[in-house]
This record gives C-alpha cells, sequence and structure tokens, in this order.
C-alpha cells in the first residue's frame, strides 16, 4: 500500500486529505509543520510528501530544502500543496529547491487523486523527473518570501489585535448587563421578601398567641428539608411557603382564634378553612415555587383523612409534607389559649407513633435526628 505524508498546519485540511486519500487505498500519515515532517520521514519515509507552504516552526520551502539534503528523503517525490502564494515565481522557487510538483488549491478531490497516481505511476516507472540539487542560497525568492510571509505576519497582528479589542468590548458590556441583571434580582429579591413578611405580620397580629409561630415552622421545615438533600432552590419555596402558610387565618374571626376554651364544631370548621383561604389569597401570585398549593395542602395528611382536600402519599407535595410535621411539632410544643404547651418530647412521641400513617416517614425521621442528634432547639 502506497504511504503518503501529508504537511498542514490547518486541522479541517488535514483531515479533509486525510478522508479523502485513504479511502482511495492510501495510507496517510499526517505532519503540522516542517520539523515533525522530517522526525517521521527519517523514522519511517513515505512513498510521498505532500506540503503546503506556510506552517510555523518550519514552513515547506524549509521543510524541500532539508527534505532534498537528506540522502534517503531526496529521491522520494516532494509536492507542493498551497493555496497560500499564487505568485509564478513560489512555483519556479519550489522546483527550484526539488519538488517534483507544485499544484494549486482548491482542485477537484479526483482531479488531485488522478494527479497523484500519475506522479507515482511516474516514479514506479522512472519517468519522474530527477529532482534538481537542492540550491543552498536563492536571495530573490528568498527575500520575495520573507517580506510577504512577515506582511502576512503583520496582517495576522492586526487582525488579532482587534479581534482583541472587540472582545474586551463585549466582555465589559457583559460585565456591565450581568452587574444590572444582579441588582434587578436583588431589588426583587428584598421587594419579594418584604411584601411575604408583611402578609405574614398581618396574619399574626391578629392572632397573638401564634406569633412567631409561622417563623418556627419555617426554621425547622427548611431545616428538615436540608437533612433529607432537597435542593436548595426548592427550600426556599418551603421558605416563603412556610413563612405565609397560615396567611388564611385572616379570615377567621379574632374571637375564635385567641377563645381560651375549647372549639365547638362550628369554630373549628372555620379555623379549618384557613388552607383554602390562604390558598386563595396567594393564587393570583407569580412566585417561583408552587407557594399556594404548598399552602393549601399543608394540613393533608398521609392515610388521606387531612383536609380540605383529603389527598393522600404521593398526591401531596414533598413541600406540605414536610411543612405539616414542622407545624404539628412546634404547635404541640408550645403554648396556646385552649391548652398548656404539650412540650418538645410529646411532640416528638407524636410524629413518631404517627409515622407513615398521618406523616411522610422520610421527614419524620429527619425531624427526629435534627432534634436527637444535632442539637435543633426552637429559639
Amino acid at each position: 500500500m502506497t504511504k503518503l505524508l501529508i504537511v498542514d498546519d490547518n486541522g479541517q485540511n488535514l483531515y479533509m486529505l486525510q478522508v479523502l486519500l485513504k479511502g482511495h487505498g492510501y495510507e496517510v500519515v499526517s505532519a503540522a509543520n516542517g520539523a515533525e515532517a522530517l522526525e517521521k520521514a527519517r523514522l519511517d519515509p513515505p512513498d510521498m510528501i505532500i506540503s503546503d507552504i506556510l506552517m510555523p516552526v518550519m514552513d515547506g520551502f524549509t521543510l524541500c530544502r532539508e527534505w532534498k539534503k537528506d540522502e534517503v528523503l531526496k529521491a522520494i517525490p516532494f509536492i507542493f500543496h498551497t493555496a497560500t502564494y499564487t505568485d509564478a515565481k513560489d512555483e519556479e522557487f519550489a522546483l527550484s529547491l526539488g519538488a517534483e510538483r507544485f499544484i494549486l488549491k482548491p482542485m477537484e478531490p479526483e482531479v488531485f487523486v488522478g494527479t497523484l497516481r500519475d506522479i507515482i505511476t511516474e516514479a514506479e516507472e522512472g519517468r519522474l523527473v530527477a529532482p534538481r540539487e537542492a540550491i543552498e542560497e536563492e536571495p530573490v525568492y528568498l527575500k520575495q518570501y520573507s517580506e510577504r510571509l512577515v506582511k502576512r505576519l503583520e496582517q495576522q497582528v492586526l487582525e488579532l489585535e482587534e479581534a482583541k479589542r472587540v472582545l474586551e468590548r463585549e466582555i465589559t458590556e457583559r460585565k456591565r448587563v450581568e452587574e444590572e441583571l444582579r441588582q434587578s434580582y436583588e431589588k426583587l429579591r428584598r421587594t419579594l421578601e418584604g411584601t411575604v413578611h408583611a402578609l405574614a405580620s398581618t396574619a399574626e397580629k391578629r392572632d397573638p398567641y401564634t406569633a412567631g409561630h409561622q417563623q418556627r415552622v419555617t426554621r425547622l421545615a427548611c431545616a428538615m428539608a436540608q437533612e433529607m438533600g432537597v435542593p436548595e432552590e426548592q427550600i426556599e419555596g418551603i421558605r416563603v411557603a412556610g413563612t405565609l402558610h397560615d396567611i388564611g387565618k385572616i379570615y377567621v374571626p379574632a374571637e375564635i382564634l385567641n377563645k381560651p376554651g375549647r372549639l365547638t364544631e362550628m369554630e373549628m370548621g372555620l379555623i379549618k378553612t384557613h388552607p383554602q383561604v390562604g390558598y386563595d389569597i396567594l393564587k393570583t401570585i407569580e412566585f417561583p415555587w408552587p407557594v399556594a398549593q404548598i399552602v393549601l395542602q399543608h394540613h393533608e395528611r398521609m392515610d388521606g383523612f387531612g383536609y380540605p382536600q383529603r389527598l393522600s402519599g404521593e398526591e401531596i407535595l414533598l413541600e406540605p409534607r414536610i411543612l405539616a410535621v414542622a407545624d404539628v411539632v412546634e404547635a404541640m410544643s408550645s403554648h396556646r389559649p385552649y391548652r398548656p404547651a404539650h412540650g418538645i418530647d410529646k411532640a416528638l412521641e407524636e410524629i413518631s407513633q404517627n409515622r407513615d400513617v398521618l406523616y411522610d416517614p422520610e421527614v419524620v425521621d429527619a425531624c427526629l435526628k435534627l432534634f436527637t442528634e444535632k442539637g435543633f432547639k426552637f429559639e
């Protein structure tokens, strides 16, 4: 199988030539510059070399000069394949260095392959023109070549400098836009927090016995969520919903909320409307999280005997399942007008006994771990 060494610093050109030539049955070796090509050829000589001209480290003209000085390599056909230089003197100079052919890009693939086949056949039959001795000096052509090379490099430097200036302007503009977006986000976040806390305080002012209840429930719920590995974005939704979970109590008469004795069935019925009322208040607010749904479901229970929708199991969102446990633990451990505080031990006993009946077992386990192993306390 005929082995071809192709030399080009453009990776795309190399790949296209490799595909083309391998598809026609040639073995192909590649190099990105003249120095690499010489090193590979001296270790394992090819049957032909096809080289570009303008390349880093060692250009094509220098490669050809060194190639034709080598006692082993000089008999191997050297083909220039380039679009960088189209001056007739460049071809003349290339041939004077000992190159057998000077092929200009672009050339139709089939024509290019056919040309290579002709060169290989001529070489095998001894009809290929014998390479001339590599010339030591060619001041005119070398000077012209160097001048064009310098101009090309100068142009590339100018293009790079302009690209750098454009990139710097784009980076500066992007940073400005990012800073404006950050400030807008911070402003919206502060506005949202202010609105949430204003709504929460409205409910708590009507029920002084539960002042701070929503904040304590929120703190415990977020701690449980973190213990369970809930994503931070989802925890932020729990924080907002927890702060507002009793907002619906603003529609419950204050005398019922503050009643010191046992509530009647009708009064309890009014109390049980607060999740639905809270949902109705919040459903039109475009939160990034399902806050209204969380508030609506925070009194649902795993066995389906909660309220207001009697949802069960996985029908209940994770967030209200977490809030439900936090709400019960905080409520039982705190004083109410109609009863003294039961204490944290009694509250933990309640959720333990009803684990997987009323309350999500994973949530209960996280809550117990916080209090028994990690020292969580209500402030």
